[in-house]
């Protein structure tokens, strides 16, 4: 056998092989049932809390607010807690017996002290005293006896609180009286993930295996809710459409991101006929000459927008690619420069919409460990400590300053530049090559200012969006010294985060892009169609679901208030809204531009027709991409069902020594995103229950409370992002895909090598080194590191092959040359 055929029959076993060896060993051992108890302890005590005080819970509750209770109140161990307490403070003794039998396990003290912080913030939120758990040697104020029953099932929890007067004996129950529980997960949690992860190594089918996944875990969850073994897959296959699907699509958040995918790629497809995006890559070609330069300018562009990791991953891949594709870079390095900054660089920037989210999952716990520092200034203490995101933005920047690869990278980027084949023979793209293929119109000059004015619209709207959203513009005018500090501004940043700022700026960067090139009946059609939306959509939003967003006028006041009281429908508000506005523009610009003549223009435009015609070719080749989109959130949705972030929790928990602590939560945090694809749902698991273990360990090991809890947290951050760079059922991932054209099994298979090595070098020449060597610090870790990742580039690397650029106009990409001429 030859030694490349041996080579590469060598390489294609060690995807699948990896991922069956992962498969088995996380199947076979079982999680501590302690600790999965304590996490049950922990969720019931945080919706405890829910129902207890609603939605006032939430720390920001404006001081003065009057305390408002639920019905569940009654029967709440927090409710109790806050009634026998009063306006004072209290030492609260907390004795937990486990079926019957007293514990001292320190995982269900850490379980009432998380939300005990989350009830402190909330007490002095209304600007009252603060409850404490009792050290050793205290007299208790209240006494707390938590009673945590288990069974092979479901976990439960009864309480009895009580001071020196009364005593309050409660079971906390739902607003429906029922009794709470949490269900038990089983290894069987870990299938779907795991299933599909390993499908798709197996057989490279991206949709297929997904919705494996989503099918074997609907039919685990219908088996452990009632439903027979037998007609277990049954009935899970109909959840995987009823439920999980359903749950899916008319969930706003998602259909939002689905708008803003839809609104950009079109505006792209527009700005592509219209000679736009051409003119733009006239003018970066005086910037991107080289394979080099190209790189790094999309490098660039990937730091810079470090306010949001959706618009950088869209942005960045839908703009470079063109030129990316002229300079004979394949899909797949487009797709890992767009993946490897996104992320991290809006994980580390201090204005983005990741920061405030971050500090909210642990804010509530600092002053319970006895850390008085602020959350933001432990965030900012983090830094330091963020050793993947800082070793993977200078590995990108290595890769681009050496150019060498290695593995899957390698042989796609020597394809690539040899053969100009940017995507890889018999794959299948995410979006199809109709959509990259669009050439301008003959005749139309290739005007840049139509590529870059739709651009920037989206980000100046987009930047607006979030910080009308998140009440900036109020906190201006009432409150300017805090929108100016960091805690302010991140707030804002955090407060209007979400998927309709994004929504909203690349649906005007699609208007601008249809009004720039547009004929003069076309301009007065969108014009008129504006007006006409803008007064009318109020009044269809109130129909479709009895919510008025804006004020009735002089105009339709009348019309609006002879309707009927009760709307003909209900949807939530958000939704109905964009349908209003999407059902009256398409009907009134359609009606205008029958009605209005054509006028002659001087300066070349794009008809009507040609206009829609690029947008639905784009469009059409989104199909893949949003099946992909909305799998990749069902199977997220099967594992929050399941249990599977828990289970993989008590599975991983307590697997090493206490001074190791920061690279098990890091490996952990890894794990975790990598079988949920959401770093964010690692973060909000994580991060309130480690804030009391790591100063705990802390102070044992004699680093200090602060030291261990900064370092534990970044790790936490950074396994998240680790993770979720590996998995190919993040929402990130795909959207990188998708920016990129690349085949989303191959964008996988491409950066999991790097990924691996970023976080091996992070752990080896960071988290180690920082516990165990106390004169460790950040230049050394950074010194090191950089040498490894340099001698790892020059050891296994290889220089990828020259090509000189193609003699094509940037308007003929490679792909469309005849196949002679691509191989030349």
């Amino acid at each position: 056998m030859p030694p490349h055929a041996m080579k590469s029959r060598l390489t294609a076993f060690i995807g699948p092989a990896f991922g069956l060896a992962l498969a088995v060993g996380l199947l076979y051992p079982e999680a501590d049932p302690d600790t999965l108890a304590a996490q049950g302890a922990t969720a019931l005590l945080k919706a405890d809390l829910e129902g207890a005080f609603g939605d006032s819970a939430p720390s920001d509750v404006p001081a003065g607010q009057p305390l408002t209770t639920t019905a569940a109140a009654e029967a709440s161990v927090f409710a109790a807690l806050h009634r026998l307490t009063g306006d004072g403070d209290a030492i609260v003794g907390l004795s937990v017996t486990l079926q019957g039998a007293p514990t001292s396990d320190g995982d269900f003290e850490r379980a009432f002290s998380t939300n005990l912080n989350s009830y402190n913030a909330f007490r002095r939120a209304h600007g009252l005293p603060a409850a404490a758990l009792a050290a050793p040697g205290d007299l208790p104020d209240l006494r707390l006896d938590l009673n945590v029953g288990r069974n092979d099932h479901s976990v439960s929890i009864a309480a009895r609180v009580a001071n020196a007067r009364d005593a309050v004996a409660v079971t906390p129950q739902d607003d429906s009286g029922a009794v709470r529980s949490w269900r038990v997960p089983k290894r069987s949690a870990l299938m779907p993930p795991l299933l599909a992860i390993v499908i798709a190594l197996l057989i490279r089918r991206t949709v297929l295996s997904l919705f494996v996944g989503i099918w074997v875990g609907a039919a685990i969850m219908a088996h452990q809710t009632g439903t027979s073994t037998l007609f277990a897959p049954v009935q899970g296959l109909w959840d995987v459409f009823a439920h999980y699907l359903r749950h899916e699509v008319v969930d706003t958040f998602r259909i939002e991101i689905i708008g803003f995918v839809i609104a950009l790629v079109a505006m792209v497809g527009i700005m592509s006929r219209s000679g736009g995006v051409h003119g733009l890559i006239e003018k970066l070609l005086g910037f991107a000459r080289t394979v080099r330069s190209t790189m790094a300018v999309t490098w660039g562009m990937g730091l810079v927008i470090f306010f949001d990791d959706y618009a950088n991953c869209l942005l960045v891949g839908n703009t470079m690619r063109p030129l990316t594709d002229r300079m004979r870079i394949s899909r797949e390095k487009l797709a890992y420069l767009v993946d490897s900054t996104a992320a991290p660089v809006a994980g580390l920037s201090l204005l983005s919409t990741w920061i405030a989210f971050e500090v909210s999952t642990y804010q509530a716990q600092l002053p319970g460990a006895g850390i008085n520092d602020s959350a933001y200034s432990v965030f900012l203490q983090t830094i330091p400590y963020r050793y993947y995101c800082l070793f993977t933005l200078a590995f990108v920047g290595l890769l681009i300053l050496t150019q060498r690869d290695y593995g899957p990278m390698l042989r796609a980027e020597t394809r690539a530049r040899i053969k100009g084949q940017l995507v890889r023979p018999g794959s299948t793209p995410t979006v199809s090559e109709e959509m990259t293929r669009i050439a301008p119109k003959e005749g139309m000059q290739h005007h840049w200012r139509n590529a870059v004015l739709p651009i920037s619209c989206v980000l100046l709207v987009t930047i607006g969006a979030i910080f009308g959203e998140g009440g900036g513009f109020a906190m201006l005018s009432d409150d300017r010294d805090k929108l100016f500090s960091i805690e302010g501004f991140t707030q804002v940043l955090y407060a209007g985060s979400g998927g309709a700022p994004i929504f909203i700026g690349a649906t005007w960067g699609l208007l601008l892009a249809v009004f720039l090139v547009g004929s003069v009946r076309t301009r007065i059609a969108m014009a008129v169609g504006l007006v006409l939306t803008w007064e009318l959509k109020p009044a269809l939003t109130w129909l479709l679901s009895g919510s008025v967003p804006a004020a009735p006028d002089a105009v339709f006041g009348a019309v609006r208030s002879a309707l009927p009281e009760q709307p003909w429908a209900h949807m939530p508000p958000q939704l109905a809204g964009y349908l209003s506005f999407g059902l009256l523009f398409a009907v009134f610009t359609w009606v205008t531009a029958r009605l209005v003549p054509d006028v002659q223009a001087r300066r070349s435009h794009l008809a009507w027709v040609e206009i829609r015609r690029a947008g639905f070719s784009s469009l059409r080749a989104l199909f893949f991409a949003i099946i992909i989109l909305f799998e990749a959130w069902m199977i997220g949705e099967v594992c929050k069902d399941l249990h599977t972030a828990d289970y993989l929790v008590a599975l991983l928990s307590g697997s090493v020594s206490p001074t190791m602590l920061p690279v098990l939560l890091f490996t952990v945090a890894c794990v975790v995103a990598f079988a949920t694809g959401s770093s964010w749902s690692t973060m909000s698991i994580l991060l309130p229950n480690v804030v009391a273990l790591a100063a705990a360990v802390g102070i044992d090991a004699g680093m200090g409370a602060l030291a261990m809890v900064v370092m534990c947290i970044g790790a936490i951050l950074e396994g998240s992002i680790f993770g979720d760079h590996c998995s190919p059922i993040s929402d990130t991932t795909v959207l990188s895909s998708v920016s990129s054209a690349a085949d989303h099994m191959d964008h996988v298979r491409t950066q999991a090598p790097y990924a691996l090595t970023t976080g091996a070098v992070a752990i080896v020449f960071g988290y180690i080194p920082s516990v165990a060597l106390p004169w460790w610090n950040l230049p050394l870790a950074l010194a090191t590191g950089l040498t490894a990742l340099l001698t790892i580039l020059f050891l296994v690397g290889k220089r990828t092959p020259e090509a000189e650029p193609p003699a094509h106009s940037p308007s003929r990409p490679p792909m469309e040359r005849a196949p002679a001429e691509a191989a030349s």
